[in-house]
């Protein structure tokens, strides 16, 4: 497992050019009825490989924007708005609870109706990543790479939740409804495939979780232990947000996997 330590200087020059092209990428759009919900998803970029983008609890694909134009220069990036979310309102199925197989099976649908084929880089943030490991778990073989943005992990103490008052019956309060039978989900949803793996832990989670800083590295840690092709990044002085705190981080660690996944392809 390779270790990579971001440290502050490497940053203004890549944060501008991040804001520059993210103003570039021109997008298309369309809503789809998958499993009885509408869908919104956006695609950017004509060549590279696939690259698809899960946020976190609560957050629709707005959470990707200074992500979205410069990925979309070397890949073909999509974003989408899980049930209850962005444009993807309201939500049409109603249930007690929004578990990583729901999601797993309406993205995967999505994909279908949008006829975006296989394979796969997957890039999952905070519960997003929850559900993108339940992904690469039932389909391996659509998978080119993950990348996990301080990732959710199913070992995760119940302690660990968010401390916003979530609205009962929005997508946010479903979903974390879900977290305990998502956990149970991925854990017995087999093994996560032999496929490049990139995890990405923020260092600085504010004042109510600094007891808890060294679980939640310890955590990441773990979850970089899932492929035998990892490699574990530290995004120092970054908070949650990560694809907002850092996102020349996660760009250039996007990038990497693009490139890697080229050059695979290449060599066959």
């Amino acid at each position: 497992m390779k270790i990579w330590r971001i440290s502050l200087a490497v940053r203004s020059l890549a944060a501008i050019l991040v804001l520059i092209s993210a103003r570039v990428a021109t997008s298309r759009d369309a809503v789809f009825v998958v499993n009885g919900q509408n869908l919104h998803i956006q695609t950017f970029g004509e060549f590279g490989p696939t690259v698809v983008f899960e946020a976190g609890l609560g957050n629709d694909s707005s959470t990707w924007k200074l992500i979205v134009g410069p990925v979309a220069t070397f890949a073909r990036a999509v974003l989408y708005d899980r049930a209850g979310l962005g444009q993807s309102l309201p939500i049409m199925i109603k249930s007690p609870a929004v578990t990583a197989a729901d999601v797993v099976s309406n993205l995967h649908g999505l994909l279908a109706a949008a006829d975006i084929k296989p394979p796969y880089i997957l890039i999952g943030h905070s519960l997003g990543g929850l559900y993108v490991q339940m992904f690469a778990r039932k389909y391996p073989n659509e998978i080119l790479g993950v990348v996990l943005l301080d990732s959710a992990s199913p070992e995760a103490p119940s302690e660990l939740k968010t401390r916003a008052r979530l609205e009962p019956g929005s997508a946010a309060y479903l979903e974390e409804q879900g977290i305990p039978e998502s956990n149970r989900q991925v854990t017995n949803g087999g093994t996560f495939p032999v496929v490049p793996l990139t995890v990405i832990a923020a260092t600085d989670h504010g004042p109510f979780f600094k007891e808890w800083e060294p679980t939640l590295m310890q955590l990441q840690q773990q979850l970089a232990t899932l492929s035998p092709k990892a490699t574990f990044i530290v995004a120092q002085d970054s908070g949650h947000d990560v694809q907002i705190d850092r996102p020349d981080t996660v760009i250039d660690a996007i990038r990497r996997m693009a490139e890697a996944a080229k050059a695979s392809r290449i060599g066959r």
